[in-house]
Parts: structure tokens; sequence; C-alpha cells
């Protein structure tokens, strides 16, 4: 958007003194408004030094670069735009012998050593592995690597909630009204939760939820912070402060004090974080502590058209069926595209394949401008997605906000080879994930022959690959003779690499001068070698974590490497495991993924519009989101009421954020049957069947 394209309400964001809050749907011009602030000052000679920026997801901050980078005003080193926790770890590294003492940490005159995701859930797992040996959380239906997961969320909404962990833990307890044997499991929640705690104070270990605590309970109040504070910024820029934490939001709301100038933007219907402690009603809230507020109505990303049915009375639809409002919803269904069903979801896949293929390649529609998306995105439906497109001849990407990385084969296949070269370390794999392995290590070899040779070849007891001369000369033949050749190449590296090299240097050795050579793959490995980026740069982050984390040997540290990763580790931002992504291709994306970082586009794909999982909240018996909620009375019982209340409100912004996304219209694509063969009719659903019905008849 060029200078000259601009409306009058931007300019005002952009030259508006002292404080100003910009409040509008997604898609009004707030977020360029803000970065044209950043430019306006930078051009009037504010050193970058003196601004700091706020955003909320990674994108969003290279967004900001970008537009500085493309403005051509010189480097600026200086400019800082982050997000708030990283802000928050980036303070308390600074300001470390200021506040360890203080906060609780048992040496602190040790440095600090931060954790990752990744690694928190190492060091929790680590804690919970012997409780549930001694039968804690008995009877909940839950898998080990979930246990581990919501414990942390527990610890990360409590900080984010400007909560003590003790504060949390009674609030989880104290508004349970179900079972009996839940409160037990609760205390054995918290129980966990304070050994965490505690391993983290003795050993200067700060994982999310420590880096935000000591960041907001002793830092953010220290006289010397807020002198560094006041001397440095002088102008404060908050993109969607909807999507800010409570903790968050008192941080801004202490700064603009501090500061000269203070800018935010608020999407109105945003707040898609709130299962990670966002507050939007907060944001909303804080429109009074502003000098100015502007509101943004006018949508540059719907039809500008004004004969067009405006895409926002889909939404409203939803939203009088769930809220009970009566907003004008006439012509609705003429922003219902398509209608895509089956009675599976192969045959639904199989059926929406040949509809996006006519909107690209009959109707002029960039695959860039569409997006399906989907409650949930299994494998098999990633998997059924992708292969159909494949099929159809278009191009895709897809937006993933955390995965599992054992879910990628080549992960497994690369730490299976670690685990051979390393029988000491007590891995023992299954001889399918070493025929998994072999099939993909060498490009000749299908996976029947790699499982023929795993069951003659693999001793699990050792573990070892033993040499091919074990072969019978008819099984030999049957996996033919190159392919045995290739195997006892792989096996002779194994063999003459044990104890030699750390995790990282191992994985680089055994891609490059093994995997990578032409015999094993005539292609270059392009999905292989981003996986074994990501392995290397995980395990040489966990090496360096590994002494605080009481990690001492090699074998210790391998093993819980692998060990993490093969129980469901998983891992935020996730890098593309497969084929680099077509930037230009059909996005793929989950609801919330699609809502922080997806671009707007011309169509979107509700897939499985039926499906319960438009309204459903995730099951978390340890950890309630809303229950830590700040703004929550702690002594109020959680209710069925008032989980209803939540998932209407949420399924309505959400469709609210989707429409504001999308230009032309929507294609409903929906199986009878869900994966477990179960019929569908969610709310999501039922709330659009008065349209469906409108659009079946006037298409005949």
């Amino acid at each position: 958007m060029q200078t000259q394209d601009l409306t009058s309400l931007q300019h005002e964001a952009i030259v508006a003194g002292s404080s100003v809050y910009l409040f509008g749907p997604a898609g009004t011009g707030k977020t360029t408004a803000l970065q044209r602030r950043l430019l306006r000052l930078l051009r009037d000679g504010e050193p970058a030094y003196t601004i700091l920026t706020l955003v909320a997801e990674p994108e969003h901050r290279a967004a900001f670069l970008e537009v500085v980078h493309n403005a051509g005003l010189g480097p600026y080193a200086d400019l800082n735009i982050s997000r708030y926790d990283r802000l928050a770890q980036d303070m308390v590294a600074l300001f470390w012998p200021l506040v360890a003492r203080e906060a609780g940490f048992e040496r602190p005159y040790v440095p600090p050593t931060f954790l990752s995701y990744d690694q928190a859930q190492i060091l929790m797992w680590r804690i919970v592995t012997p409780l549930l040996a001694g039968g804690a959380f008995a009877n909940l239906r839950l898998r080990p690597q979930q246990i581990v997961s919501q414990l942390l969320d527990t610890l990360n909404r409590a900080a984010l909630n400007a909560l003590s962990l003790e504060e949390a833990i009674d609030r989880q307890s104290r508004t349970w009204l179900g079972e009996p044997e839940r409160r037990f499991q609760l205390d054995d929640a918290g129980a966990a939760a304070r050994a965490f705690r505690k391993r983290c104070l003795a050993n200067s270990l700060l994982d999310l939820s420590l880096t935000v605590e000591v960041f907001d309970t002793q830092l953010v109040r220290h006289p010397e912070f807020h002198r560094y504070f006041r001397e440095r910024y002088r102008h404060l820029i908050v993109d969607n402060l909807e999507e800010q934490t409570p903790a968050g939001q008192n941080f801004v709301v202490g700064l603009m004090g501090e500061t000269q100038t203070t800018a935010a933007a608020v999407d109105r219907y945003g707040g898609y974080k709130r299962f990670l402690s966002a507050d939007p009603h907060g944001a909303e809230a804080m429109r009074n502590r502003f000098a100015r507020v502007l509101t943004f109505d006018r949508s540059f990303v719907t039809s500008s058209d004004p004969a067009a049915v405006p895409i926002e009375r889909l939404a409203a639809q939803v939203e009088n069926h769930l809220m009970h409002t009566r907003q004008p919803t006439q012509g609705a269904e003429e922003r219902i595209l398509r209608l895509v069903g089956g009675r599976y979801r192969r045959e639904m896949v199989a059926n929406l394949a040949p509809v996006l293929h006519s909107l690209v390649y009959d109707e002029g529609v960039l695959p860039r401008d569409i997006a399906i998306i989907a409650p949930y995105m299994d494998g098999a439906l990633r998997h059924m997605l992708t292969g159909a497109l494949d099929e159809a001849g278009l191009p895709y990407r897809l937006l993933r906000r955390r995965s599992s990385p054992r879910e990628e084969p080549r992960v497994r296949a690369w730490l299976t080879w670690l685990a051979l070269a390393h029988p000491g370390w007590g891995v023992h794999p299954a001889s399918y994930d070493v025929a998994e392995a072999l099939t993909l290590s060498i490009h000749s070899l299908d996976p029947a022959r790699a499982q023929l040779a795993a069951e003659h070849l693999y001793r699990p007891d050792g573990p070892e690959l033993v040499a091919t001369s074990q072969l019978s000369e008819r099984v030999a033949e049957r996996i033919g003779e190159d392919n045995v050749r290739l195997i006892e190449e792989l096996h002779l590296w194994l063999a003459g690499n044990i104890h030699r090299d750390s995790i990282d240097v191992f994985l680089h050795r055994l891609f490059n001068e093994l995997l990578t050579q032409p015999q094993f793959q005539p292609e270059p490995d392009l999905a292989g070698a981003a996986v074994l980026d990501w392995l290397m740069r995980s395990a040489a982050r966990l090496r360096k974590s590994a002494p605080a984390m009481g990690l001492t040997t090699e074998a210790e540290l391998g093993a819980t490497f692998i060990e993490a990763v093969n129980q469901g580790l998983v891992t935020s931002n996730p890098p593309d495991w497969g084929e680099p992504p077509d930037p230009d291709g059909i996005v793929l994306s989950t609801i919330y993924a699609y809502l922080l970082a997806g671009e707007p586009v011309r169509v979107q794909v509700w897939l499985e519009t039926a499906a319960q999982g438009w309204w459903d909240i995730p099951r978390q018996p340890l950890s309630n989101a809303f229950v830590l909620a700040q703004s929550r009375s702690p002594e109020m019982p959680w209710t069925i009421d008032e989980e209803f209340a939540v998932r209407n409100e949420l399924l309505t912004r959400i469709v609210r954020g989707l429409t504001a996304r999308c230009r032309d219209g929507v294609i409903l694509a929906s199986s009878d049957l869900d994966r477990r063969g179960v019929r569908q009719d969610g709310p999501l659903w039922r709330a659009l069947e008065p349209l469906v019905r409108s659009r079946m008849v006037a298409t005949g």
C-alpha cells in the first residue's frame, strides 16, 4: 500500500501524538498504519534505539522488518521488534544479577540457562517418569506426553496471567465440581509442577513460566529497570494487543507512563490465543487509558462492490445461532460458493480436488488465494489432502504452529541409526523402525524387501545391525545384490562410528558421508536435509543446557534425546519436514494457525464443516485455560453452562476472524461420518444449515 493509498484514518494514526488506540476487525488497515507510524518516526530522525515494537507472532515481526527494509532508510540493527516473551527473556538475561536472589534462585551467581519449549518438555518428562512409576495420575486417560504438556501449560498460564504457581494449583482444585477422583489427579499435577519449579530454581533454569514470572514480579518493579526503560525507549508500538496475555498487557500499561508516545492496535473478534492466556476482553478494556481512540471499519480484504452481499453476513448467521443475536443475514447464502460432500473423509477430499482444480484452471483463482482450513489436521487427513492436490496438479503449503517430530518418518529413521551406532545407550528400536530407516536411506529398497532385511539382519537385544554375510543365499537374492551391498556399507559405517562423535556431529556425518551419496540417494534429499538440520540444532541446544538439567554423560544425553522424540515431544514453529513448500501454493492449515499467521485469501474451504471440532476446546483435565484467566473469579466453580458459553463465544470469534480474511466466499466441505464412523452434525453446520438449504434450492 503506497502512502497515497492510505485512508484519512490511517494518516491520523500515523501522526497522532501521545497515545492512540486503533480498534476494528482484521483487514481494516490497523497494522499498516502502525508500520507506517514506525517509518514516520524513523524518517523524522527518531533513533531506532528508542523505539520498541511488540508483536504477537514471529511472522508479524518479519512483516515489520520487511517494511523498514523496503523503505530504504538504511540499516536499523538497534530497532527492537519483539514478542513479549522474547523481550522478557532478553531483559531477565540482561538484569540477572539484580533479580536472581530475590526471585528465589538457590545459586544466583550461576548465569541463567533458558529452556526452549522442547527442553522444558524433556525436563518435565524426567520429573513425571518416576511419579508415574509410583502410581501418580492413576486412571487418567492421557498419554504421558499429554500429561507433560498440560503440566507445562499450567505453569505457563499461571505466569502469563500474573498468578503464582500456588494460586494456579489452588484455582484448578477449588473450581472443579466433577468426579472426586480428578482432585487427586490435580494434586499429582500440583506436586509435579512444584518439583519442576524446584529443579529450575536449584539450577538457574528458566522455562517460559519462570522467565515471565521473574520479569513480571521482580524486574518490571525494580527501579533500575524503570530507569533503563525511561532512558532508552521513547516510543511504544503494540500490534494485536488482544493476543497479549494479562502479564503482557500489564507491562504495556506500565510502560505507557514511561514513553512519550504509545500506539496499540486491537482486532475486534480477535484473541485466538486464549488457550495461551491471551486476554481480548482486557485489551478492549484498555481503550480508556489512551488519549485517542480510532475505530477502523473499512475492510481492505472483503469485496468493495456495493452490490455484493457482505461476507460478514455469514458470520452474523453463526453468531445469531450461537449467541442469540439478531443481525442481518439476508443473502448470506450467496457467499457459499460450493457445497462438497462425501460419506467418508476420503470421498470428501476426492470430491474437493476437482472443485479446486476448476477454480484455479477454469476460473483463474491463484492457488495462493485459496486456503483450506480444518479444525484439526491429523496425519491421515494431511496425507489425503496432499495426495489429492498432487494428483490434481495443485501446489500447496502447510501452516503448522506445533507438530510432533516422531510423525516425520525421516526423524524416526535418522534416530534409529543414531541408536544402532550407540548400543550402550540402551535404546532398542523396533524391527519396523529399522525397516523404515532402510527404506528411506536406500532409494532402491522397497518396504517389503526392507522388512525382509530387518528380520534377518537386525538384533534388537543388541541393538545391532549385523553383517550381511549372515544372510542365506536365497534371502540375499530376494533382497537384491545392490541392496545387500548398500546395507553392508551402512552396517560398516555404523559399526565404525561408535562413541566417536557428539550427536549433532554424528548426524551431520551420517547424512553427508553416507546417505547423500549417489548410490544411496541419486537425487538430492531436500526433505532429509530439513530433518537433519532440525535434529542437529535441537541436539546442540540440548547439549548446551544438559549440565544444568542433570544430563552429565553423552549416553544420558543421547538416550534422553531419542526417548523424548519417541514419546511424542511437541516442537513449536516446526520446520517443513517434507519437500520444500511452494510459497504460492494453496494454504493447508488448522483454524488457529491460519487466524494467527495466514494471509487473507479470495476463497476459503471450511473443511469438515459438520465436525464437532469447530466447537470443541482442547480436553485438558490437568490445565483449564479459562479457570486460570486472571480476570476470572477464583471462587467461581467451572460449570457446564460456562463451558458452553465459552465454546459459543470462541466459535463466533473464529468465524468472524475467518470472514474478515476472505474476499469472495467459502466452500463448505464435509463428510457424513468422521474418522471413527460417527455421524457428524456439529454446531457450525447447524448454524449454517438454513443457508445451505437456500443455496441448494438456488442451484437446483
